[in-house]
């Protein structure tokens, strides 16, 4: 479906933590899909560098990547957050987080992200075989698996990976992966265009580490929640698609984005995750390796 009837089926204003998407064209815009220069190199990394993402539109396995939603659907309603008057995978919830309060979230958030389904998904596979190519040699991927089930109303504010993975190699990138087909309804990621290229932005909010720098003063390690004044200050379009099973966005650590607000009319959680990739070779974060990855908090 065209951007634009994907936004009028929506029915209503985009937004993202409720703060409202010029949707002029000067300020709005789709994501442009590079699946066409698969299979050569050059042309990817000129694309990159050009629009600091890649899109490439169907390039994982749907099956394996909706054998990874099922899963953690699974999971999910393993603990009652699915409505199961809905088949399974299409991941309704159910309304209550009530059974959360009463189990080990620190252990189910590692069984969460650890399935068997998930890694073939994302740390196996054409994701690697990418990769590989890409970036010429052999590949390790971050074992931390960020996995997103966001509820009707949720959102992610505006940020660059890199405040909070940035000790290791600059040359990371990340693959955000719809793990389902994700409407723009549902809050799918959105892209600050050129951002990447914003000199004033590295140096200020792209230097800090949200772990190390106690004293921040961005909220989570977010740039900012209002996509407007981010754009009117930056420039630049947002720009954002409606996302299908076997999709992969990749961006690196200095590509502002952020996410629309997830306005299901069904209460669909969007799943979705990050991951991250670099040279085998190049020094790597240590916050987010290791069969335990410390995760945040480590000074």
């Amino acid at each position: 479906m065209a951007l634009a009837d994907a936004v009028a089926s929506v029915g209503a204003p985009l937004t993202s933590h409720g703060y409202v998407f010029d949707q002029d064209p000067g300020a709005f815009g789709e994501l442009r899909d590079s699946s066409a220069l698969l299979g050569d190199e050059a042309a990817l990394h000129a694309r990159y560098e050009e629009d600091g993402y890649l899109l490439l539109r169907g390039y994982l396995d749907p099956e394996v990547v909706l054998a990874a939603r099922r899963e953690l659907a699974e999971k999910l309603d393993s603990v009652g957050l699915i409505d199961r008057s809905h088949p399974l995978t299409e991941a309704i919830y159910s309304g209550s987080n009530a059974r959360l309060g009463e189990i080990d979230r620190t252990a189910y958030a590692k069984a969460l992200r650890s399935g068997p389904a998930l890694r073939e998904a994302v740390h196996r596979g054409r994701v690697i075989e990418f990769y590989e190519r890409y970036l010429g040699g052999p590949v390790r991927a971050l074992d931390y698996i960020w996995v997103r089930n966001v509820r009707v109303g949720a959102a992610t504010g505006c940020h660059f990976d890199w405040v909070y993975m940035g000790r290791g190699t600059r040359d990371l990138y990340t693959s955000w992966i719809p793990m389902g087909d994700v409407p723009l309804s549902d809050g799918p990621l959105a892209v600050l265009e050129g951002s990447h290229q914003i000199d004033e932005l590295k140096g200020t909010y792209g230097a800090i580490d949200v772990d190390r720098d106690k004293d921040h003063g961005y909220t989570g390690g977010w740039l900012s929640k209002d996509v407007t004044s981010v754009r009117a200050r930056y420039g630049g379009r947002w720009l954002t698609t409606e996302f299908e099973a076997g999709d992969m966005l990749l961006f690196g650590m200095f590509t502002l984005h952020c996410s629309l607000d997830n306005r299901s009319p069904v209460n669909r959680i969007r799943l979705s995750t990050d991951t991250r990739y670099q040279l085998a070779s190049e020094p790597a974060d240590e916050r987010w390796i290791g069969e335990e990855p410390f995760g945040h908090g480590m000074g």
